[in-house]
């Protein structure tokens, strides 16, 4: 492959992973600054047309664009592995991985419960509190990723 194809390829890839993190950022800001507050009036009666259809219409969304932004992500660090860019496509690969585990681990069992049933708006506000918590490191997470492919980008201009 020429090198002129090469470069052109490794864009495309490089601007999909901060495309995901500009997403995934986006949406988890969302969250926190625009939807947490009216979650707070979640009861059992309204809660599937609020929670339950939305978060799993999300689910299947990142389900299929996280493991492309981990494959674009493996492709920066082998491509980058001897530049000063391997770092900020390093962070990106953990941001993803660690926004991932978090989702897959310890959110998605929480919305499994709120899908199946609770028994009472009490258990489902404990539940929607953890839930809130864990997206707030989400949050977290996804920014550092953001952030580094920031950095990805400004050291790659800076080095032309």
């Amino acid at each position: 492959m020429n090198s002129s194809l090469k470069n052109i390829l490794l864009n495309i890839n490089s601007g999909f992973a901060f495309f995901v993190a500009s997403i995934y950022m986006g949406i988890m800001w969302s969250l926190h600054y625009f939807w947490y507050p009216g979650w707070q009036v979640l009861t059992l009666s309204n809660v599937h047309d609020h929670f339950i259809g939305p978060t799993s219409l999300a689910t299947k969304f990142f389900t299929i664009l996280v493991p492309l932004a981990i494959a674009a992500c493996i492709i920066m660090v082998i491509t980058e592995w001897k530049t000063n860019l391997r770092w900020p496509a390093i962070m990106s690969f953990l941001g993803i991985i660690g926004a991932t585990l978090v989702g897959q681990l310890l959110i998605i069992p929480i919305n499994n419960t709120i899908a199946t049933g609770v028994s009472s708006d009490l258990q489902l506000n404990e539940l929607l509190t953890r839930w809130m918590m864990l997206n707030n490191w989400r949050m977290f997470i996804t920014t550092i990723m953001w952030l580094s492919m920031l950095m990805f980008y400004t050291l790659k201009r800076n080095n032309r």
